[in-house]
């Protein structure tokens, strides 16, 4: 039974490590841009005129940007 639960720990490790692998390796892919549930990370122009990296929901709809 020992055996069981190790082989099935060991599988499921191995598994999520791979996914976590190939989830990071893709982000950082040349140019990528970073997103989130937000939506893609932007560069925001602010109406006082200040530019910001933010995800795009939170420059439109909290800070009242537009996108550069």
């Amino acid at each position: 039974m020992k055996s069981v639960i190790v082989v099935a720990m060991a599988t499921f490790l191995f598994i999520s490590g791979n996914a976590m692998a190939s989830s990071s390796s893709s982000s950082g892919s040349g140019g990528a841009k970073a997103s989130s549930a937000a939506g893609p990370w932007i560069d925001c122009v602010l109406p006082d005129g200040k530019v910001e990296y933010m995800p795009l929901m939170i420059c439109k709809i909290q800070k009242n940007g537009k996108v550069k």
